[in-house]
């Protein structure tokens, strides 16, 4: 069997069968490359069973989306990944080819597609064509420091340090991808060699501060992000998602990649900035429970890092503080 153009990774967490099927059904109506399938079951309380057409891989026990991506980029056999939602939704616009050119012309960077926000509870909602023209997002920004001197009014709470925010409505006529600081909308594209050089999710947990962590190694390591307004992918926003996270798993994964991206005094600042609650303290013990590890591999990416994140920081966030 020859070997795929590109594999699909998707994490999935009691979002139940029939979700995932139609998940499933919804790229294989569309694709128009050789693919592989990987479904990548994160310890749901009902196993996944086997999809004609898919592999399925299943966690022992609960990782998070982050570690899921990691387990299912190990047993990718395309040197191209797609990494995605489970509530991604497709249309025949050649988004896989579309895609692999993108990759192939920045093998160094993680490229979101266009995000069309979908709402299932209505038939007009889930339809494309229609959404395609009210509803569109090309990636966010990243708020390091986020509270009442960014955003007036705003209270200290998880979402304070290293948050994604959506950039503004792209309303330009160029096909042509382009920068963004963060990607989001859970559809985004890469080179397998450097998901592995920028480490995928080492360390991550739950949900939360996914896109910041891989856009900012993906900078700080040598690369880039970007966005695709020729390629656009529906994205189905629920009121109630299968992945609820713990405040204190959040906090950790702010800190975890405050630790491993920044150096020590901003590092510090940013703890700092949170201040104290139960939701940071916890935060921190899961941390200090990993210290060590998190020393090792912070030694480790400070031999990659080539961009100096206070300069990024200052060329693409306005509320970055000497």
């Amino acid at each position: 069997m020859s070997k795929p153009e590109i594999s699909v990774l998707i994490p999935y967490h009691n979002e139940g069968r029939d979700f995932i099927i139609a998940t499933i059904n919804s790229i294989k109506d569309t694709i128009d490359v050789t693919s592989e399938l990987i479904v990548i079951d994160d310890c749901s309380k009902e196993p996944l069973q086997k999809i004609d057409g898919v592999t399925v891989l299943r966690h022992r026990r609960p990782k998070g989306v982050g570690q899921a991506f990691d387990t299912g980029a190990k047993k990718a056999k395309a040197e191209n990944l797609f990494l995605m939602g489970s509530d991604i939704r497709f249309i025949p616009n050649n988004w896989a080819s579309k895609m692999i050119e993108e990759i192939d012309n920045h093998p160094k960077a993680i490229s979101c597609t266009t995000c069309v926000g979908l709402n299932s509870e209505t038939e007009e909602g889930m339809d494309m064509n229609v959404r395609r023209h009210r509803s569109r997002r090309n990636g966010a920004r990243i708020l390091i420091f986020h509270d009442n001197i960014s955003h007036p009014k705003k209270p200290k709470t998880f979402r304070s340090i290293l948050e994604a925010q959506w950039l503004p409505v792209y309303k330009g006529e160029s096909k042509e991808s382009f920068e963004i600081p963060c990607v989001l909308g859970a559809a985004y594209g890469i080179k397998k060699e450097w998901y592995d050089y920028i480490d995928g999710w080492w360390g991550h947990r739950s949900w939360g501060t996914l896109e910041p962590m891989i856009s900012l190694k993906s900078w700080f390591f040598g690369g880039s992000c970007r966005t695709t307004p020729d390629i656009e992918t529906g994205h189905i926003f629920k009121r109630h998602g299968t992945h609820a996270t713990p405040f204190h798993h959040l906090m950790y994964n702010k800190l975890l990649t405050a630790m491993l991206l920044f150096d020590e005094h901003n590092s510090s600042r940013m703890i700092e900035f949170l201040g104290r609650n139960p939701n940071v303290d916890g935060g921190k013990k899961m941390f200090g429970d990993m210290r060590r590890k998190v020393e090792a591999k912070r030694k480790e990416y400070a031999k990659k890092i080539v961009v100096d994140p206070a300069e990024w920081c200052k060329t693409w966030n306005h509320d970055f503080r000497q």
